[in-house]
This record gives structure tokens, C-alpha cells and sequence, in this order.
């Protein structure tokens, strides 16, 4: 196998509609991959049928009794099953733009210290129009755990190549978390160095009644949070500032969902913690209108 080779892990769940593009967008890389890893996590749709017209270009694989157990277990899956050097991981719906793993590979090879590369990113509808950009313009790669634990930058997993022994120092996903990717980012970032390529080089899809549109994406962040400052000392006005972000999440969905009483305490609770932040989000609200 050749230094930097690079496998593909593509967790599926009832993903008919898009997963050919998607393959498509992998096998159209002009840096080819040394494997793809689609794991097909309980479909009740024709996902496994679309994947069987792929089945001389992917691994195709499943748990026992093929049942649905989520995106954690489905990502560990694929990783405990790799063989190359690289992990790029690829939502069933998402697309990369065929420089993506080139211009990732590129990294690695040329920054030994780097055991993590993203990109920027296009949000995409159902009809792959593009609807905005995360983020939005460059930003900056600081290499400070503090960072990914306050606001998590790298929003979607398809933008993300790592180094495969990197999991020999974190370990897998979690498999009781919405946010299992925000988790493992941050525990990447207390190993390990970033690097952030300022190019479009993925899309991810936008649709309705997506994970990240649950509430409990928020409240597993006071789980991930209590977490983190257990293995690194991030400090209490870390842990105020993370949690004053999470309550304000947590009032914004819910004044959206008319729970106003849980909004307004959530709001509050958010103030409390953080009042300058709390004071800078009422100023930019009071300058919109």
C-alpha cells in the first residue's frame, strides 16, 4: 500500500435519494482512494440495492442482523476496518468536489506534525443549489483546544481528513451522543494539530428533520463539556463561556418551538454566565432591526 493512501467511510441510513451522487462525487476525485467503505446502517429503503450496482468499487458493510444502531457505531465500524493511512469521512447525502482528497493529501505529506486537515465548506439544497458558506470566508487555525470546545468550526465530518493512528490516542466516536463529531474534534484537538484548507472543496446537504436540527445536539454539548474538562484543564471561564453558548442554543430552539418559559430561563441562564457576550448579542439584535 502507498504512503498517504487514503479509505472513505460512508455511514447509510435509508439514503436512496442521494447516495449515488454522493459515490459519484468519491469516485470522480482526481486523487483515487485506496478504498470505500459505505456501511449500510439498516436501510429500509433501496440504499442497499443502489450500493450492490457499486459493489466492484465499494465495500459494502453492515451491522450483525444489518440493524440500525446510528451514526457513532457506523463510523467505527468503517474505522476499525480501514486499511489505509488517511480517514475521509463523507456524509450519504453530502458531495466533495473532485480536488478534495488531492488537495488534503497534499497537507499531510508536506506537514508530518498535522493529524487533521478540513476545508471550507458549501451548504447545498435538494437540488444542490447553494444556500450559504461555513464558514463563512477564511478564518483562522489557532491550534488551541479552546477553540473547537467553544464553537465547533469544522460543522460537518465531510469536510475532515485524519491520520488513522490518531484514534490510537483518542479512541472511536461515542455512540450516545447527536454530537459524536463535535466530541471527537475536541479530542483530536487536545492531541494533535489542525490545519484548515481555505477552499470549497465539500458541500454539505441541507434538509429538513437532519440530527442537527434536535435539541438534544445541545444538551449532549454540557455532556461533551463535562467530559473534555475532566482529560484537560480548560478552566472555569472556558467552561462558563461553553456553557452560557449551549443555554442560549438551548433558548433560541425553544423560543422557535414556542416553549417560551424554558426560552426565556435558558436565555437568562446564558446571561448570567457570560453577560458580556450576552450584552454584545442584545447590541447586534437591537442594530438588525
Amino acid at each position: 500500500m502507498p504512503d498517504n493512501s487514503v479509505s472513505v467511510i460512508i455511514p447509510c441510513y435509508n439514503s436512496a435519494k442521494f447516495i449515488e451522487k454522493t459515490l459519484n462525487s468519491v469516485l470522480d476525485q482526481t486523487y483515487k482512494p485506496f478504498e470505500i467503505l459505505v456501511i449500510d446502517d439498516g436501510s429500509k429503503d433501496a440504499t442497499r440495492e443502489i450500493l450492490e450496482r457499486y459493489s466492484s468499487q465499494v465495500r459494502i458493510l453492515c451491522h450483525p442482523n444489518n440493524i440500525n444502531l446510528g451514526i457513532g457505531a457506523s463510523m467505527n465500524l468503517g474505522v476499525q476496518e480501514v486499511k489505509a493511512d488517511l480517514i475521509a469521512f463523507l456524509d450519504s447525502d453530502d458531495l466533495w468536489h473532485p480536488m478534495k482528497l488531492s488537495e488534503q493529501v497534499e497537507i499531510f505529506s508536506t506537514h508530518p506534525k498535522v493529524g487533521l486537515a478540513y476545508t471550507n465548506v458549501n451548504v447545498i439544497d435538494e437540488k444542490d443549489k447553494v444556500l450559504y458558506e461555513i464558514p463563512p470566508g477564511d478564518i483562522t487555525e489557532f491550534n488551541e483546544p479552546i477553540k473547537i470546545l467553544l464553537k465547533c468550526y469544522i460543522r460537518t465530518a465531510s469536510s475532515v481528513m485524519v491520520r488513522r493512528n490518531l484514534f490510537q490516542q483518542t479512541g472511536l466516536f461515542r455512540t450516545d451522543l447527536f454530537a459524536a463529531d463535535h466530541d471527537m474534534w475536541i479530542r483530536m484537538g487536545e492531541k494533535t494539530h489542525f490545519y484548515f484548507i481555505p477552499k470549497y472543496l465539500a458541500s454539505h446537504r441541507k434538509r429538513q428533520g437532519q440530527v442537527s436540527a434536535k435539541r438534544q445536539l445541545w444538551e449532549d454539548g454540557f455532556v461533551i463539556l463535562q467530559e473534555a474538562c475532566k482529560r484537560y484543564p480548560y478552566g472555569n471561564a472556558v467552561k462558563r463561556k461553553r456553557r452560557a453558548v449551549l443555554h442560549y442554543r438551548l433558548g433560541e430552539y425553544d423560543w422557535r418551538h414556542s416553549n417560551y418559559f424554558r426560552s426565556l430561563l435558558n436565555l437568562f441562564l446564558s446571561g448570567i454566565l457570560d453577560p458580556f457576550r450576552a450584552l454584545g448579542v442584545m447590541s447586534n439584535r437591537l442594530l438588525e432591526k
